[in-house]
């Protein structure tokens, strides 16, 4: 027989079992939640209220209280008193099945997480209808207080104690036990012929005698009750007592000490469902949220350790090609990543066996486990469990999630880490189906980008290639030209001179002959009358005239060709601008005159004073023919739309500014007062193969070559400013010098 103060573990409110206890004896327990409502019971529901467990789960707990109390709003009351105070007990009616009463002690003990939110309420109710009816009796009896005292036999008070469930003890001042009821004996830690006369601190160890003590005398001292739980080892059982100490007399108290294992059972229940289930959910929480894998495997070996008390824990990935298990994640005791277990092979050691085997390893007895190599390290940490899993996902293995503890591992626990384990598998498949699906379209990224930038590549060289032909075959046209007019052009010039003079020379002599002889022979005067010859004399020098006037246009035009294409000036030179300008506008005179069905194109412009500008000249050129020659198309265009009041009421114009930008560069814009581009239509102006023209009137490459040649071979800028119905401006701008390539 034993003791029920005899405890190894004297802290008040702790929770914690080594098993299940079962039913309160005489009794029942239920759990509701926070609104009431069975959620879980014990046999004891059948055996005291004749409900069948369906009956039960889901009914209010109202359902037990009588008629009267349900009209008074008592269960609310009861309900709204027990989550208040975190506990209430009571003695009143309850009402079976069947309709009958009896009187019950109700025990309500509200429940709450470790974050302090409400979870449940736990009901504890016992039989005390004998009692209810000795008390009634004598009162039905209508027998006095001292009577019924002195009526009643030693005999019946023992049987009275016996037909009670609570342990029932008077101990003195200074701790002695004086009595004890014969009803404690199931519940005692030590026979009661072994603890009557002695005092606490003769048979507790020092600790739990100091705190029963300290109640004892706090309950002498106030005279009021005083309220302890306790837990105690019996039988191989740990049991929770929820004791009262009143008074008996000045050097005495009246202990009684009800069990309550039961409702701790269902609170401690309760709290590992909650811990299990907040486990569960931060472990899904570092599946989603984190985008890096070892980071999430990280996460969940501390979601380990924090939820279920592991000493430490890790997770290894399987490198299938050396067939390795591989460190990943390791938090608690130990939480380096090298070493010797960071790199396991399958097959070996119980982590690598684990993997193998591809089954889980669990123990409670580590010490006793012949795959636990280091018994001498596991008794000195004080490891007593193990739990091993395999990360697996359809037959396929991924890695091995592993903890260590200092406790054991109850079936609750080891329920939630083989679900998180397939939880973590899954994860685990996720993260490198994405990091797989990422590197698939990083490449593919990349591969695109290559073949754009080839394509790119092609459509310069080819746009390269195409404009040197053309600026080649143009040049050398133009330069064929320019030579091919140049010589009899300059002979003819020449020779005019001494026409000239050799036509004056005869004027002259004719002259002299006509004051000399003024009546020729009928002959000539005839002759003369033929050939007008007063006209002739006076037309004759205005036509020699004219001939020097046409071979001196010529011969600008000629230097105006041979400016366009500078054939002869491969490098860079600093040119004159004006002068390129002007060349292009010389070979594209006729298209700003009127005639062949067009309007004449007015022309405006307005140099500014900017230097001698370094730069290949030649191509400069093209640039501004290519701009030029857009304009022209496009003002041609307007003009075919437009009445011919419109047109001279406003006509066509391109005006030409130059001025310098900064001290280092020069800027050109060429502008039209045509129809303007569209936003969609700027945004590919400098395409290559982009044109706005029709089929055969243009090949889309003019642009794209002027803005190569301005941004990559002068290091230049070249943009359009532009409105639909305001015209086009281009803006250039150079630097006056380059440096060094």
């Amino acid at each position: 027989m034993h003791h029920p103060l005899a405890a190894t573990s004297c802290q008040p409110h702790q929770l914690g079992f080594t098993r299940s206890l079962g039913p309160v004896q005489n009794g029942e327990t239920m759990i509701l939640d926070p609104d009431g409502y069975v959620c879980s019971w014990n046999a004891g529901v059948q055996n005291l209220e004749g409900y069948q467990s369906e009956e039960v789960i889901g009914q209010h707990f109202s359902c037990f209280f009588p008629a009267e109390d349900m009209e008074q709003g008592q269960p609310s009351q009861v309900l709204a008193t027990a989550i208040a105070q975190g506990r209430v007990a009571e003695e009143r009616w309850q009402v079976r099945k069947d309709g009958s009463r009896y009187w019950a002690s109700v025990v309500l003990t509200a429940l709450f997480d470790i974050n302090g939110q409400l979870q449940g309420i736990s009901q504890v109710t016992q039989d005390l209808t004998a009692r209810k009816l000795t008390a009634e009796k004598g009162v039905e009896d209508k027998r006095s207080e001292a009577e019924v005292a002195l009526s009643m036999s030693q005999a019946e008070l023992m049987t009275l104690f016996g037909a009670m469930q609570d342990v029932i003890l008077v101990i003195s001042a200074e701790g002695r036990y004086l009595k004890i009821a014969p009803s404690c004996t199931p519940l005692l830690y030590r026979p009661s012929t072994d603890l009557v006369g002695k005092t606490m601190h003769e048979v507790l160890p020092q600790a739990a005698a100091d705190f029963f003590l300290h109640h004892i005398q706090q309950a002498l001292t106030t005279q009021t009750a005083v309220k302890v739980e306790y837990s105690l080892p019996v039988e191989d059982q740990l049991i929770w007592f929820d004791a009262t100490l009143v008074a008996l007399t000045e050097q005495s108290v009246l202990w009684v000490a009800r069990d309550i294992s039961a409702r701790k059972q269902a609170e401690q229940a309760l709290v590992d469902q909650v811990r299990l289930a907040a486990f569960r959910s931060e472990v899904d929480a570092s599946l989603t949220r984190s985008d890096d894998l070892q980071e999430m495997l990280h996460q969940c070996t501390n979601a380990v350790v924090g939820h279920l008390d592991a000493a430490f824990a890790r997770i290894w990935l399987l490198n299938p090609e050396e067939n390795i298990l591989e460190l990943q994640a390791s938090s608690g005791l130990y939480t380096h990543l090298d070493g010797a277990h960071a790199r396991v092979p399958v097959g070996q050691f119980k982590i690598g066996l684990i993997a193998a085997e591809r089954e889980p390893h669990l123990t409670n007895t580590v010490l006793d486990d012949p795959r636990v190599g280091d018994k001498v390290w596991a008794l000195r940490e004080g490891m007593v469990a193990f739990a091993g899993y395999p990360l697996m996902v359809e037959d396929q293995l991924l890695g091995v999630i592993a903890l260590f503890a200092r406790q054991s591992l109850s079936t609750s626990t080891l329920d939630a880490l083989a679900f998180v384990a397939q939880e973590v598998a899954l994860g685990i498949k996720r993260k490198q189906t994405e990091t797989a699906l990422r590197q698939s379209e990083t490449q593919l990224r990349e591969k695109a980008q290559q073949l754009e930038s080839t394509l790119w590549e092609l459509q310069q060289t080819q746009t390269q290639i195409i404009q040197s032909e053309k600026m080649s075959s143009l040049g050398q046209l133009v330069a064929g030209v320019a030579h091919e007019i140049n010589n009899p052009v300059n002979f003819i010039y020449g020779n005019l001179k001494h026409a000239n003079e050799y036509t004056q020379d005869l004027l002259g002599l004719l002259q002299l002959y006509q004051q000399h002889y003024p009546h020729p022979i009928a002959a000539v005067e005839a002759e003369a009358a033929a050939i007008d010859l007063d006209f002739l004399v006076e037309d004759l020098p205005k036509l020699l005239s004219s001939m020097k006037i046409g071979a001196e246009r010529i011969r600008q035009i000629v230097v105006s060709l041979r400016h366009f294409s500078h054939m002869d000036e491969a490098g860079m030179k600093a040119v004159n601008l004006h002068e390129g300008i002007d060349s292009t506008l010389m070979i594209l005179q006729n298209r700003f005159k009127a005639g062949d069905g067009h309007l004449a194109i007015e022309l405006v412009k307005d140099y500014g004073d900017i230097p001698l500008v370094e730069c290949y000249a030649g191509q400069l050129n093209q640039v501004f023919m290519n701009i030029l020659t857009n304009a022209i198309d496009a003002l041609e265009s307007q003009n075919q739309q437009r009445s011919l009041r419109e047109a001279v009421q406003n006509p066509s114009r391109i005006s030409i500014y130059t001025e310098r930008a900064s001290a280092d560069r020069v800027r050109i814009r060429i502008a039209d007062n045509g129809l303007g581009l569209s936003p969609t239509v700027q945004q590919r102006l400098f395409d290559p193969f982009f044109t706005t023209k029709p089929v055969g009137k243009g090949t889309g490459l003019g642009m794209s070559i002027s803005y190569q040649i301005v941004k990559e071979k002068h290091g230049g800028s070249l943009h359009c400013v532009s409105e639909i119905g305001h015209g086009a401006e281009f803006v250039i701008e150079i630097p006056i010098s380059q440096e060094p390539k």
